[in-house]
């Protein structure tokens, strides 16, 4: 089967939510995911899940009227920063502290989220044979899913683009194979 992981178009910035940092899509975002569903109406896509985090779903949405599929929301394909106060979108925040780094890092090498990751692209994965399944999702996840298919450890991570897509070729048995990582070309033109 062909697993097609998307990341999420770009956010807003929430610098504090006592209910926990959700944010949509910008504008900007909203321009990438029907940039991202353009590019992948001519697909034969069987099926569309998604993660439970609003930009993720928002980057969906597209994607679901050019397909005609209905996303399934999946819990353990959120970002590690499910439920956390505030989001900042990288690019607004500047250079990493130590502790910011290291908070960063903790939150991608969480056995906690690294193991919802496994467990729940596994289960995308058996229930998809011979299939091509889109998984709307987030930069932690893709990089969690590529450091497992390459034996790394979580302490390196994938950076990979607002709505870009990441192929991974799976089978029931476990063997997975990274086909493409970041393709996001259709993004050259969205301003």
């Amino acid at each position: 089967m062909e697993l097609i992981l998307i990341r999420h178009g770009r956010p807003e910035r929430i610098d504090f939510d006592p209910d926990g940092a959700n944010p949509a899509l910008t504008e900007l975002g909203h321009r990438q995911a029907k940039a991202m569903a353009t590019f992948l109406a001519p697909e034969s896509i069987d099926a569309l899940y998604v993660s439970p985090q609003q930009r993720a779903i928002d980057t969906a949405s597209p994607l679901a009227e050019v397909t005609g599929l209905a996303p399934t929301i999946v819990e353990g394909i959120a970002e590690f920063d499910l439920g956390h106060t505030s989001y900042v979108p990288g690019e607004e925040s500047g250079p990493l502290s130590d502790s910011d780094l290291k908070q960063l890092i903790d939150g991608l090498t969480a056995d906690s989220f690294v193991s919802r990751v496994r467990t729940s692209i596994k289960t995308i994965i058996e229930q998809h044979p011979g299939e091509t399944v889109a998984a709307v999702c987030h930069g932690g996840v893709i990089s969690t899913v590529l450091a497992d298919i390459m034996g790394l450890d979580g302490m390196n991570y994938f950076d990979s683009h607002y709505t870009s897509v990441t192929r991974i070729k799976a089978s029931r048995d476990g063997r997975q194979s990274m086909a493409s990582f970041n393709e996001c070309h259709w993004l050259r033109d969205v301003q």
